[in-house]
């Protein structure tokens, strides 16, 4: 078995025996990938700090043969720590959501560029304290739409045309809805809300952390894509009663009417 070398982002680990861990990375190379790591736990072992979670390291590892076997770590060499995403709580908690996401919802060696980029970009930005309520909601939205999970944003559901002006997002059908599709009674959504959905796709990860957003918009979306993942698509997020809380104290019951 010959020496592969990966870069990879550490979104989960746990002990194994006495002194080695199991480390799992979301890697540029080959997506999710898992690896046994022996001796890391050792002080005098120098694998250790290329193993802590959030951090961007290099890895030579004995490569399993099957993407769903545990694959073996020689050598670990770490090239971001992201330590100052633990100094602030809240940045923690992002950062953890950001991780648990994409660990629950990717399959073993699907290899997936623009979300590993993204995920360099966000991290990086987070643990500089930028933008971060922005970065955190924009990569949860920016990987549901470039896994499976996508939803349809290019056109109106009702009538499966873009020629005219989309008027809200409908949140059951996850589709938004056009001017002349709309039905009675149905709210007119404030449009900078329904543009973040129609224009996502059309974007860079760069573009759509630097955009302004207006700040009820993003709360709107936060609730919106933490009953999503958790609901629907079924990601335990631990502390996602919390973020819904300390978001929402943002938006009035006024404000709410506007976004039904």
């Amino acid at each position: 078995m010959g020496i592969t070398k990966i870069e990879g982002i550490v979104i989960n680990g746990f002990d194994y025996e006495d002194y080695a861990k199991v480390i799992k990375v979301y890697s540029k190379q080959f997506g999710l990938l898992s690896f046994f790591a022996p001796g890391v736990n050792k002080e005098s072992s120098k694998n250790r700090y290329s193993l802590q979670t959030f951090s961007l390291s290099e890895f030579e590892i004995f490569k399993a043969r099957k993407e769903d076997k545990v694959s073996k770590l020689k050598t670990g060499y770490l090239k971001d720590d992201h330590f100052n995403i633990s100094k602030r709580y809240s940045n923690y908690i992002y950062c953890t959501v950001i991780v648990n996401v994409t660990e629950q919802l990717t399959e073993y060696g699907i290899k997936n560029s623009k979300v590993y980029n993204a995920l360099k970009v966000v991290l990086d930005n987070i643990a500089n304290d930028s933008n971060v309520f922005v970065n955190y909601l924009m990569f949860l939205m920016f990987f549901i739409q470039n896994s499976q999970y996508k939803m349809r944003l290019n056109y109106c559901y009702r009538c499966r045309k873009n020629t005219n002006k989309m008027m809200r997002f409908e949140y059951r059908e996850k589709a938004l809805v056009c001017k002349k599709c709309l039905w009675p009674g149905e709210v007119i959504q404030p449009e900078s809300f329904v543009d973040i959905f129609y224009n996502f796709d059309r974007h860079t990860f760069h573009y759509l952390v630097e955009k302004h957003y207006d700040s009820k918009d993003l709360v709107v979306l936060h609730n919106f894509l933490s009953d999503y993942l958790e609901n629907e698509l079924g990601v335990y997020i631990s502390a996602s009663k919390i973020l819904r809380k300390s978001a929402s104290m943002y938006l009035s019951d006024k404000n709410q009417e506007e976004y039904k």
